[in-house]
């Protein structure tokens, strides 16, 4: 995975590939794929900051959305197409996420989009599912629910530590990106590990 610390300020980054895109363009075939890679490890680390991003605040959001059409026993058009919206996103940042990866890496051959559309359609059904159980959960145990989902996050952020990841700097940022990592294995699975998985 990627070895250097994550910068904060977003606008900093998308300016930056920026850069490096027209760099990789504007100098020789020698100088270019120098550019090209360091364009390629950007991306993914601003790919990954968005996947943080959208399940940090997208995926509690429909949670939430779900579990109040639930309880309202109706679906007005405006939330059925913010919940559609939001599974939608979710399940294109994590596609979109794994090809980026996927092209960031010289020992891997690059993703089709035919394999993106794959993927992005089995996340969309996994998470849907999941958000459908988590809504239908909480609008009928609203305090388990918080257990349920703490202790679920407990689990799965051990496991994540457990497995050793290498995406930051120091111990302390890993063990951060962890316990973020955790709250996105509470809705689905992805691989964080360069490694083989099985």
């Amino acid at each position: 995975m990627i070895t250097k610390p994550l910068r904060p300020i977003p606008l900093h980054r998308y300016v930056h590939a920026l850069y490096l895109g027209a760099q990789s363009r504007w100098h020789g075939a020698g100088e270019r794929r120098h550019f090209h890679w360091r364009l390629m490890f950007e991306c993914a680390d601003i790919n990954m900051l968005r996947l943080l991003e959208a399940f940090l605040k997208s995926a509690p959001q429909l949670v939430l959305q779900l579990s109040i059409m639930i309880h309202g026993n109706q679906v007005l058009p405006l939330q059925g197409l913010s919940a559609s919206a939001s599974l939608v996103s979710l399940a294109w940042m994590i596609a979109s996420y794994q090809k980026t990866l996927r092209d960031s890496r010289d020992d891997k051959l690059p993703m089709s989009y035919k394999a993106v559309i794959v993927q992005m359609l089995w996340h969309f059904f996994t998470i849907g599912a999941r958000t459908i159980a988590f809504a239908l959960f909480a609008s009928v145990f609203q305090l388990y629910f918080g257990i349920f989902i703490v202790t679920h996050w407990c689990i799965m952020t051990f496991w994540i530590i457990q497995g050793e990841t290498d995406f930051c700097m120091s111990k302390w940022e890993e063990i951060i990106y962890n316990m973020v990592v955790g709250i996105i294995y509470i809705f689905c699975w992805f691989n964080v590990k360069t490694a083989k998985t099985g």
